[in-house]
């Protein structure tokens, strides 16, 4: 299932902190931009970027590494 970044980004400002989605995004640079986005994108989100699973994934994996927490995409849809 595919979300939309703006979904992830609000999770983690409300749920870690502000500055989280611009850690997760830089641990996962290459990622984002091997489909295509660059962090000023991803930061802005205007307009909205619609995350496939690969990298809705890796954005996961980067989560967890940093702090120890997942997000379950059903969550991401209430966001």
């Amino acid at each position: 299932m595919a979300a939309k970044a703006s979904s992830f980004k609000n999770w983690c400002t409300e749920n870690i902190s502000p500055q989280s989605w611009t850690r997760i995004c830089l641990k996962r640079v290459d990622d984002i931009r091997g489909k295509g986005y660059t962090l000023k994108e991803m930061e802005d989100l205007n307009p909205d970027i619609e995350i496939d699973e690969e990298l809705l994934e890796s954005l996961n994996v980067a989560l967890s590494e940093l702090y120890e927490m997942t997000v379950d995409e059903s969550l991401l849809a209430a966001h």
